[in-house]
């Protein structure tokens, strides 16, 4: 059922959640690190102490050469050559353990980041207002939970850790540089002004780029979930050639942003990789001065050549890995204006067990975006029982006003009351324990049948009550038809059956649920004349002894009721029984004789 049927205004996105996007980089960082990486902190600690020395033994390697090539080949000393032969095969082994264990753990902490963060915003999922689901597409809030979490993930645990490895890496080099042939590597050091310059600009244009790229890959995941729920209207108005022409805008649009991305982080590759080969050209060169020649050695010059070498990938390392860092904290910034959107207001006290079933508005106002009213000034009863049919045109409010019965919208103005007491001052979970609801648009999930009819039951539900509830649907006969009879799974959304037999699904679950309230949203308004009849009479017994509210444009469910209110324009205007209403020759009378009659 859809409240917003009722108006075409879309409501504005809370205002506790608009700041958080805005947020800088550094407060998203700190709030990641504290909140998902910290608990973690004695396997980082280990993790980060594997990546020291992973840096460690490969300047060690470096430094290697320098006694290899002087004492041993310069010497021909056969049994120094061995000795370092040795050591370098024990580095290359202690090398490769550290590389395990850090990549193992830094691996453990980035999956378990990702499996709280989702958790995380799968539960605010289902305790957000229904106003926030109006404003996200599901689309948008997918993309979110899926691909923008791995993002985050990506960021904060491997590339942060990454960034320590290779800023050690690059520490311990030239370092090493420094104490072979400190002129050499002022030489070297030249080149940095210019790889920090190079980059602030490119930080600056991923951040840029990064938040069109999370824009348009929820662009693309709301069409493509369009496609799939609609794909029959889509083929039955004949409109796959403009349902292929969003996508690929949409597409397009994905695959620019990200080259833009791509281009701006392999640009800086071969930048840096060009001062990096000035500077060994220098060095190359500096190496020919008499003053040098003389005290520089084979084995220095080769080791500090190395050195010089292996900087190139940390350095090429520290520039993507500053991309994914950027990357990870836009996404985790679009994730966190989910997680830290308000759930639901629950200030109420007051638990109830079941309910008498007693209604009563009184000066009823609900407005999506605080400008326009959809419904206004409403006051109506019902009694424990009652039968009280919605009637009116498209647009009249119907949708909304049973949608705050269960507080899936807050009334702007009035109140609703249940046996004498205002909605808002019950439990939530108390207040909605008494609510049953079946509309035309059938939720149902890909479980198998009995799962599906015991949703919303109690834990301890047992097989006969689920059969009885199906029978007093009457559902049992196809069910007992399926191949695996209740244990069948029904698909996605139930796609596995009809429209009737869905719905029958939907009724039965409502009967096992037995709550004092039930709300029928067109229950019955897209099935042929044969399912419905069986749907009636599974209907009529679902209302007995509930109150029901019953939006409905069927003769015989709205004679049939106890009071009919005739909405207009979000007003109340005409309210009574069937009879009532026809001898007063008002617009309920006018309405009927149009909808019925003619």
């Amino acid at each position: 059922m859809s409240a917003k049927a009722d108006s075409e205004v879309t409501p504005p996105l809370p205002d506790s959640v608009a700041p958080v996007a805005a947020r800088g980089t550094w407060p998203t960082f700190k709030r990641l690190f504290i909140g998902y990486v910290l608990p973690h902190w004695k396997l980082g600690i280990i993790a980060i102490v594997a990546m020291l020395a992973v840096a460690a033994t490969q300047t060690g390697v470096v430094a290697l050469v320098r006694p290899l090539l002087d004492d041993g080949f310069v010497e021909k000393d056969a049994a120094t050559i061995r000795f370092y032969a040795f050591l370098l095969i024990a580095f290359v082994v202690f090398q490769g353990v550290m590389f395990f264990v850090s990549h193992y753990l830094k691996t453990w902490i980035a999956r378990n980041l990702i499996k709280q963060l989702r958790g995380n915003l799968h539960d605010r999922l289902l305790v957000m207002p229904a106003s926030v689901f109006d404003k996200f597409s599901s689309g948008r809030l997918i993309s979110k939970l899926t691909y923008e979490a791995e993002q985050v993930a990506d960021s904060v645990t491997k590339a942060v850790l990454n960034l320590i490895q290779d800023g050690a890496r690059v520490v311990f080099l030239v370092g090493y540089m420094i104490y072979l042939a400190p002129l050499l590597t002022l030489v070297v050091a030249t080149i940095f002004p210019l790889l920090a310059g190079i980059m602030a600009y490119v930080n600056k244009r991923f951040r840029k780029i990064t938040k069109k790229v999370h824009s348009a890959v929820g662009g693309v995941g709301s069409i493509a979930e369009e496609s799939v729920h609609g794909h029959q209207v889509i083929k039955a108005f004949g409109q796959q050639e403009r349902e292929l022409r969003r996508f690929e805008k949409a597409n397009e649009e994905n695959r620019r942003q990200y080259m833009k991305f791509l281009a701006t982080k392999h640009a800086a590759v071969p930048v840096t990789r060009f001062l990096a080969g000035i500077a060994l050209a220098g060095v190359i060169y500096l190496a020919t001065i008499d003053a040098l020649v003389e005290t520089i050695t084979v084995g220095t010059f080769a080791s500090f050549a190395g050195a010089l070498m292996l900087l190139n990938p940390p350095i090429k390392s520290l520039i993507t890995v500053n991309a994914r860092i950027q990357k990870g904290l836009t996404a985790a910034k679009s994730v966190f204006q989910v997680v830290d959107t308000p759930a639901e207001q629950d200030n109420g006290s007051i638990s109830i067990e079941r309910a008498q079933g007693r209604v009563e508005v009184s000066s009823l106002r609900f407005s999506y975006d605080g400008e326009h009213e959809v419904l206004r000034g409403i006051d109506m009863h019902a009694e424990p029982g009652q039968r009280v049919a919605l009637v009116g045109p498209s647009g009249s409010g119907k949708s909304t006003f049973v949608a705050l019965i269960p507080r899936f919208y807050e009334p702007t103005g009035g109140q609703i009351c249940l046996d004498g007491v205002v909605l808002h001052d019950y439990r939530l979970a108390d207040l909605r324990r008494q609510i049953s609801m079946v509309g035309q648009n059938v939720t149902l999930f890909n479980a198998s049948v009995a799962e599906n009819i015991a949703f919303g039951a109690s834990d301890n539900v047992s097989q006969e009550q689920i059969r009885q509830a199906a029978q007093a649907a009457n559902a049992l006969e196809f069910i007992e038809r399926l191949p695996q009879g209740f244990d069948t799974h029904i698909g996605e959304d139930g796609v596995l059956l009809s429209g009737g037999q869905r719905q029958r699904l939907a009724i039965a679950r409502a009967l096992l649920k037995d709550a004092p309230i039930l709300i029928l949203d067109e229950a019955t308004s897209a099935l042929d004349t044969e399912s419905e009849a069986y749907i009636q009479q599974a209907l009529d017994q679902l209302m007995t002894g509930r109150t029901t509210f019953v939006i409905a444009h069927r003769l015989s469910t709205i004679e049939n009721a106890d009071k009919i209110i005739f909405l207009e324009d979000g007003q109340i205007r005409e309210q009574g029984t069937h009879s009532q209403l026809l001898a007063k020759s008002g617009r309920y009378a006018s309405f009927y004789r149009m909808q019925f009659e003619g």
